[in-house]
């Protein structure tokens, strides 16, 4: 039996070495596990608030390790922002489906006006950094940004704009049969960007406010002053049954909100011309001329001078596509004319 017996020195070095192998795998999963554990908990399981939106944020090691914290806060800014991204989505469901239903064509027509207003930007409140942690190969960063301060921000600038509205609102006439005052279409006209504004608060703050019942509604005052809005939009119109482009105009004053139809209180001329180049094998045509608004006494309140091109294989196809973009560009500038604050 001896003959098959290891030596006793040879035994003791296997034995050693076996003893070596498992303590170095215990050693690494007790490394790795104490480095789980070291994690704290807000890395998997972000605080939750009725005041904050937080977001974890990391980032592999590196040398500079400042480096690596920075662009861990940025990825923590960045899941905020997909927190507030998921949040518009839901809003903007809402949205069309309320818009659905009897009287959607007029509402349409207002909402697309303000969607062509663009507004003031609020100074809102940025995000801060509440904890960092670095381990062995990543670093992360949790951050923060103080919901409550920014609904207070949007609450007072909701405030002011429905100000600025009543007092805009003051000049309008009253009269019996209620449909708009033909002299105060500069008033109304100068309502949109005020709404637009208004909207564009009441959207931001439907974001970061948690209350339960909608916030930034408007009182029964600005709910009749914008149906009156709505009215005048739909009353007034631009008669562009002179123009050579009376059926592109009429679809870019209908994508802007305005009303075209004939005999209405404005009328539009335009006089325009169009020249083409082929090259390639594609006709470039080119199409300039001038829009002009005429009151209902005949007397020009303003012009504009617009140029603009269409590219196609088809000469017929570019010059199709010049007037399209003539008429489009013609009816922005006289919405932005029409629509200025002073």
């Amino acid at each position: 039996m001896q003959r098959f017996a290891l030596p006793t020195q040879r035994y003791s070095l296997l034995l050693a070495g076996l003893l070596l192998c498992l303590t170095g795998c215990s050693s690494v999963n007790t490394q790795s596990a104490q480095s789980e554990e070291s994690l704290p908990s807000w890395v998997m399981s972000p605080p939750q608030s009725n005041t904050h939106l937080y977001g974890v944020g990391s980032a592999t090691r590196i040398e500079n390790i400042a480096l690596a914290f920075t662009q861990a806060e940025q990825n923590g800014n960045l899941q905020i922002a997909q927190q507030l991204r998921t949040q518009v989505s839901q809003v903007n469901t809402q949205d069309t489906q309320v818009r659905s239903g009897q009287g959607a064509e007029q509402v349409s027509k207002i909402q697309t006006a303000y969607t062509q207003i663009t507004t003031a930007p609020i100074e809102l409140e940025q995000t801060v950094n509440e904890q960092r942690f670095a381990d062995k190969n990543y670093v992360y960063a949790l951050q923060s940004i103080d919901r409550s301060r920014i609904v207070a921000k949007l609450k007072i600038a909701i405030n002011d704009t429905d100000d600025m509205i009543r007092k805009l609102a003051t000049s309008l006439t009253q009269t019996e049969d209620h449909y708009p005052a033909p002299q105060d279409w500069q008033t109304f006209m100068q309502l949109i960007p005020y709404f637009a504004q208004r909207k564009f608060y009441k959207d931001e703050l439907s974001l970061y406010s948690t209350e339960r019942l909608p916030s930034g509604k408007a009182d029964t005052e600005i709910q009749d002053i914008e149906q009156r809005l709505n009215q005048a939009l739909t009353h007034y119109g631009f008669d562009v049954s002179a123009t050579r482009q009376a059926d592109h105009l009429a679809s870019a004053l209908s994508h802007f909100g305005l009303t075209p139809k004939s005999g209405s209180l404005f009328t539009l001329n335009s006089r325009t011309a169009q020249h083409h180049e082929e090259q390639d094998g594609r006709f470039y045509v080119f199409e300039d001329g001038t829009l002009e608004l005429i009151d209902p006494a005949g007397t020009r309140l303003a012009s504009w001078t617009v140029s603009a091109r269409g590219i196609a294989k088809n000469l017929d196809k570019a010059q199709e596509q010049a007037t399209i973009n003539w008429a489009n560009q013609a009816i922005e500038a006289l919405f932005t004319w029409l629509t200025r604050l002073s």
